[in-house]
């Protein structure tokens, strides 16, 4: 007969938040749009306060980093409302092309 086995989801759950953080720094990395970008960072911070969690952080920890990654949430909010305003778009592309169009004018002037 086999005995009881000692079976830990600890290295699945750090596992998962590897998994997270990666898609969400995929997501940062390769999307143009800024929204999109600032969803990816969220990805990315959810994996790694799952990674601390999964790794025994104390309490105060994870308190931290939801703080800290709320504050992120907010700034990135601010500069994605920032850049509509200023922009009157959120994509990467269409921003570089105004500023493209912005460097031209300042030099014919």
């Amino acid at each position: 007969m086999i005995g009881p086995t000692a079976f830990s989801l600890e290295p699945i759950l750090a596992a998962c938040a590897v998994a997270l953080v990666m898609i969400g720094a995929a997501a940062v990395l390769l999307l143009s749009n800024a929204i999109k970008r600032l969803a990816g960072l969220l990805i990315a911070g959810f994996g790694a306060i799952g990674g601390l969690a999964a790794l025994g952080a104390s309490d105060g920890a994870l308190i931290v980093g939801v703080a800290v990654l709320f504050a992120q949430t907010a700034i990135g909010a601010a500069l994605v409302v920032r850049l509509q305003e200023a922009y009157s778009a959120i994509d990467a592309v269409e921003i570089d092309a105004a500023d493209a169009d912005d460097d031209a004018q300042d030099r014919a002037s």
